[in-house]
This record gives C-alpha cells, structure tokens and sequence, in this order.
C-alpha cells in the first residue's frame, strides 16, 4: 500500500492531501478541484508516491480533469 500525497496550489493556499490508495487519492482531489472556482483553474498540483506508475497517472489524470473544466470555461466565452 502506497502513501499517496498530493499538493494543490490555489489563491488562498495550498492544499495537502493524503490517500493510502490511489483511488482514494483522485477522488479527494477531485472533489477538490470541482469546488475551486474554473476561473482559478489550472491550479498547480503535485503528486509525490513512492510508486512512479501512481504518481504518473495521478497526475495526467487530474491535469487533464483540470484542462476539461478549462476547455468548457473557454466554449462559453
């Protein structure tokens, strides 16, 4: 079991999240990141694991999240 630590740069702070899963680890942060406000978004974000593989699609996968939520901000433009 991985210890997972995930740190996400926002206006107010940072924010530091832990999981013991990866699972439990991209559904904290993107919980997160669905209540930050779009216009803050991309927010920086890093993913420390012992466990290069998790780190990796961690990362991808909320970078992409975050270009998602940045692609329909921009549509409505």
């Amino acid at each position: 079991m991985a210890t997972i630590a995930i740190l996400i740069g926002t206006q107010a702070g940072a924010r530091l999240l832990a999981a013991t899963s990866e699972r439990e680890a991209a559904l904290s942060a993107e919980a997160f990141l669905q209540r930050l406000p779009v216009r803050a978004l991309p927010a920086p974000l890093w993913v420390q694991c012992a466990d290069p593989g998790v780190t990796g699609r961690l990362t991808g996968y909320l970078s992409e999240l975050q270009a998602e939520r940045v692609r329909e901000r921009d549509a409505r433009v």
